[in-house]
């Protein structure tokens, strides 16, 4: 057959060699594509390798957050128990006072799940937080109480406060048992008098713990055996 013959059947075989090229590389690109677009398979969740640290890092913190509950004890029983401190910061005993409050409440939730034990862990998570908590409103309720002062009293309470300061100062530089006897006695009348004036409008008292610091210190000494 002669060349020029041939022509007519090479050039439609060219034509679907190109078509059918053409036709795998679209195919290989698309694959490629859809291949990167979809996101790689998650792995099934296991147990976690780090459970045990887990479990070591809570008992950490919740050894600190009993250090922490101790201290926010000591310092608050500490307050209560200074009749002086009662009456320089008398909103950190007054219910009212919203930061005061606050501080009340999450000493509470903390006081009810402290433990002498570490316990199971869900009630260590949560003491954690409670202590936290504490802490935090403590802080606030002490800053609020030192710019309360003693502005929610009257002009005569905040001159009864100021007396009774003054009174418990005296009893503890007192020079005898019996002068610092009579200042404690003095001081005491003084306290009660505020109670009955500010008890009208405040839900305020002293704490009962100060009362028994001035009653313990303002006793006469025991006679000599």
């Amino acid at each position: 057959m002669p060349y020029q013959d041939l022509g007519a059947f090479i050039w439609p075989i060219m034509v679907l060699i190109w078509v059918l090229a053409a036709s795998y590389s679209r195919a290989a690109m698309h694959h490629r594509w859809q291949t990167r677009a979809r996101p790689a398979p998650t792995r099934p969740p296991g147990r976690p390798i780090d459970a045990p640290d887990a479990a070591a890092s809570l008992r950490v913190l919740w050894d600190a957050a009993r250090e922490r509950y101790a201290r926010i004890a000591g310092e608050y029983g500490d307050y209560e128990s200074d009749p002086k401190q009662v009456l320089r910061r008398p909103a950190l005993a007054d219910p009212a006072v919203p930061s005061t409050s606050r501080f009340i409440d999450a000493f509470h939730e903390a006081m009810a799940l402290h433990t002498e034990t570490y316990p199971p862990t869900d009630v260590a998570r949560k003491y954690v937080e409670a202590t936290e908590t504490a802490e935090k409103a403590w802080t606030a309720a002490c800053v609020a109480a030192e710019k309360l002062r003693a502005s929610r009293f009257t002009t005569d309470e905040r001159a009864l406060i100021n007396q009774g300061i003054k009174l418990l100062e005296l009893a503890e530089g007192a020079a005898t048992p019996a002068e610092q006897e009579a200042a404690f006695a003095a001081a005491r009348q003084v306290l009660a008098k505020l109670e009955r004036s500010a008890g009208t409008r405040l839900d305020w008292r002293v704490p009962r713990p100060a009362r028994q610091t001035i009653d313990r210190l303002g006793r006469p000494p025991l006679p000599p055996a």
